[in-house]
């Protein structure tokens, strides 16, 4: 093996193993140095990290990759590859083969099968074991035990220097190999767009160049699958639709084939390549359109959990007497005097097995959690001040999507409260379709910010909720929906299934925030008369595209001098790109609110400078260290163990209460925070929030995104850009994404099985529409879903077909083609064995 340029290489002998994470390869060991066989100055023992598979002891090895000095623990080599260094010459073989390493196998038989096999003999037999077979004298599970042997001594180096040689990088060869194992290599060789669903990280462009240098032709049926696959994943994950029409995945994957390589791709071929994808379950069809596995099975299974959640009712009840006396108990306790529709809602979340509260901002939502969690605590006989004491043993479970939303639920009850993720005990790259949460434990489960939970995580969440947990969901319906797939909140809202509590009614500073009143009148589709009037805590200032970046440097500059910082203003923006983008925003802001200097380490990662003190976002879920999608940290040390290369170093970054250290592997995970989108933005609240909005932010200009951004300001928000860009955003409508729940629902808990031509279902009767200004919808839930199952239980005992969605498989149609009248007999599972996705 060559070294690449810049590489240094280093052989020796391992003499201790001083550490292993298990999980991922990662090692630091101690290694006996070959100086004549190194390509640096080196004697003695020396340190190496880096992901490496097995090591033996008294074995020589090749490492390639960078001296690097750690400010702490000294001169290192960082390896980025490695192999195990066999002899080649017939003596060496015959010694190496006829060694302990190898029972059953003599210095006779050694040289037979070196006789046999040459001086490629470890390379044959680790490709194919089959050619032992003919070794006269050599049994077959002796030939087993050497095969075993040669591929856990070297198998594994060989499959990450193979895949190294690919062009993948330690942390994907790494993901690779623990998902195939020793037969990496065959499965990649036999169709390495496998990858595209099996491994998190490996897209169809990577892929597929992979595939073009073994030689797989750009029309064969596993491209064009994949690129279909493709077509309705990425589909799904950037517009948020579980569905697609088939004319919108057919074009879209003819976009994606013909993009990575610049041969055409026929309809006719696509159309065979569908009905193949179909037919092994890489895709599914329904009426509506195509959608990927895992969406169907969590939209489906969504609605059998809340369906059996309400039908079982082992919620504990209590007598509305017992209700109202802890209610009066509550508001003697806090001073707080709750309306009749906050009563109303109060009773109805504690009555219910699972209920929903909705409300924009100062309607009161904090407030009724408080209330629930406390009527609640009163009826079981809670010590409220004692629970805290051992947040394992919490009876009560507070959770919301985000890092910062589940702190912002503890601030505001004083009780222990987790992200979903970390409560259903998630990890970082778990299936979408097999990952199966750690059950919950407890009597009320409290979920708050549900516009933010998507589809996927909704699955995983009501799979860990146990019949007898009372569970109330909290958000807003009009703030943005989540960033994965699906609407799942609005769903199960708009379905009418489920108690549900809509607030109105503004209670928080009605009468002094311009804030609140502002986002009511934006929810109305409507900028108040008084936009342009300056008010004690929000203004509007008018001002082109091209002063945008100016002009928010001057603000800054005036909020500085007031008081705030970094940390409590916060600046919101709907695209990265263009001249008042957040990409442009972040770099002028970084020279302001944290400028270069000779005290600061600094380290560019491609078009990205990271200082030590700057303020950072994490981009993704990482719940082994406890960090979240949309939490914030601060840099407080960058160590560049090799300033002349930065190929290794380690950067400090504080978040709360911990410092995690990111690598050069991890950085992708981060970016700069001053400037933030506001999909980022959602869940969280600040002080100062400064917006600008301007007619080139045209795609972004929507109401939803203009409502989210104006609510994440507590006391004070400045608006800046054009009018007419606001007037726009505030006139146009959300894009209502395309999902099966809210039909699935209806059919699975209403009983309503009438689809008209559109494949909808139908109307709900009159006598379901709301009543009061709270809109308590106890009733069409509840009631509805008794009756249904009175209607189920009648017909099963006459020996009739089962009403509504059913949970056996009767019997699968033949061309797998769902339809709204069919659904509810085939099990999301079927035919899904050893499929991953």
């Amino acid at each position: 093996m060559q070294a690449k340029q810049d590489e240094e290489r280093l052989v020796g002998q391992v003499d201790a193993i001083i550490f292993e994470n298990p999980t991922n390869f990662y090692k630091v060991v101690a290694v006996a140095v070959d100086a004549n066989e190194t390509s640096f100055m080196s004697d003695g023992t020396m340190t190496l990290t880096g992901q490496m598979a097995t090591l033996h002891y008294d074995t020589e090895y090749e490492f390639f990759g960078y001296v690097t000095s750690h400010p702490k623990y000294g001169q290192q080599f960082q390896v980025n590859r490695y192999q195990q260094l066999t002899p080649t010459s017939e003596e060496g073989l015959i010694d190496y083969l006829s060694s302990y390493r190898f029972k059953g196998v003599g210095e006779v038989l050694a040289s037979r099968i070196v006789e046999a096999l040459g001086e490629s003999t470890i390379d044959q037999i680790i490709e194919n074991r089959r050619v032992l077979d003919s070794i006269k004298g050599l049994k077959a599970e002796v030939a087993d035990q050497i095969h075993q042997t040669l591929m856990e001594n070297q198998g594994t180096e060989r499959i990450f220097m193979q895949l190294n040689q690919w062009g993948f990088g330690s942390h994907l060869a790494e993901k690779i190999y623990s998902q195939f194992e020793s037969k990496t290599l065959e499965v990649i060789h036999d169709n390495p767009y496998q990858l595209i669903e099996q491994v998190e990280g490996i897209g169809f462009n990577k892929a597929d160049d992979l595939a073009e240098s073994l030689a797989i032709d750009a029309l064969a049926s596993q491209r064009l699958v994949a690129g279909l696959y493709t077509a309705v994943y990425q589909v799904s994950n950037n517009q948020g639709d579980t569905f697609l029409s088939q004319d919108q995945a057919l074009k879209k994957a003819q976009e994606i084939l013909e993009t990575s390589r610049p041969v055409m791709v026929s309809q006719d071929l696509l159309v065979e390549a569908l009905e193949e994808a179909i037919r092994t379950q890489h895709l599914m069809r329904l009426d509506q359109g195509i959608m990927l596995p895992s969406l169907y099975h969590a939209e489906t299974n969504i609605a059998r959990r809340i369906r059996d959640f309400l039908k079982y009712e082992a919620v504990e009840r209590y007598p509305n007497e017992d209700i109202q006396q802890a209610i009066d108990q509550v508001i003697l306790q806090t001073g707080i005097n709750y309306d009749p529709d906050q009563i109303a809602a109060i009773k109805q979340a504690i009555s219910a097995p699972m209920s929903i509260i909705t409300g924009g901002p100062g309607t009161g939502k904090t407030t009724l959690i408080n209330a629930i969690i406390q009527v609640h605590a009163i009826l079981h006989d809670y010590d409220l001040s004692q629970l805290d004491q051992n947040p394992n043993q919490m009876p009560i479970l507070l959770a919301a999507p985000t890092g910062r939303a589940a702190k912002r639920m503890q601030e505001t009850t004083g009780l222990p409260a987790a992200t979903i993720h970390r409560m259903i005990g998630y990890t970082l790259g778990a299936s979408y379709e097999t990952f199966i949460g750690q059950e919950l434990d407890g009597t009320l489960l409290v979920v708050d910010e549900m516009s933010m939970v998507d589809t996927w995580l909704m699955n995983w969440l009501v799979q860990a909720i146990p019949y007898h947990l009372q569970v109330v969901f909290v958000g807003d319906r009009d703030q943005l929906p989540s960033v994965g797939p699906g609407r799942v909140f609005a769903d199960m809202i708009e379905s009418r299934t489920l108690a549900t509590t809509e607030l109105n009614r503004i209670y928080r500073q009605a009468q002094d925030s311009s804030i609140i009143d502002l986002a009511h009148h934006i929810r109305q589709g409507q900028l108040p008369k008084d936009f342009q009037v300056k008010h004690n805590d929000r203004t509007f200032i008018p001002a082109p595209t091209n002063q945008i970046v100016q002009l928010v440097q001057q603000i800054v500059g005036h909020a500085l001098n007031k008081g705030f910082s970094a940390q409590t203003m916060q600046i919101l923006a709907p695209m990265y790109k263009g001249s008042a983008g957040i990409n442009q925003l972040n770099t002028m802001l970084q020279d302001l609110l944290n400028p270069q200097s000779p005290q600061k380490i600094e380290y560019q990662h491609f078009n990205r400078i990271f200082r030590e003190g700057d303020k950072v976002l994490q981009l993704v879920n990482n719940s082994e260290d406890g960090v979240y999608n949309g939490d914030i940290g601060q840099i407080i040390e960058i160590n560049l163990a090799n300033k002349k290369l930065k190929e290794n170093f380690e950067m400090l970054v504080q978040f709360d209460d911990q410092v995690l250290a990111y690598k050069t592997g991890d950085l992708n995970n981060l970016a700069l925070a001053y400037c933030m989108s506001i999909h980022k933005a959602q869940g969280s609240e600040y002080p100062l929030v400064i917006l600008p909005i301007v007619n080139d932010y045209y795609r972004m200009l929507r109401k939803d995104i203009l409502y989210t951004a104006v609510t994440r300001a507590q006391d004070s928000l400045i608006l800046l850009g054009s009018l007419s860009a606001f007037q726009k955003a505030v006139s146009s409508g959300q894009v209502k994404r395309k999902t099966f729940l809210l039909d699935l629902l209806k059919v699975a808990i209403l009983g309503i099985d009438q689809v008209d031509d559109n494949n909808s279902v139908s109307p709900i009767p009159e006598d379901h529409k709301e009543t009061s200004e709270a809109r308590i919808e106890l009733k069409s839930g509840q009631e509805e879903s008794a009756k249904k199952i009175k209607e189920i239980k009648k017909a099963q005992e006459a020996g009739l077909q089962e009403l509504g969605v059913r949970d056996k498989i009767e019997e699968a149609v033949a061309d797998y083609h769902l339809t709204m009248d069919n659904y509810q007999n085939i099990d999301p599972m079927i035919g899904m064995e050893g499929i991953k996705l």
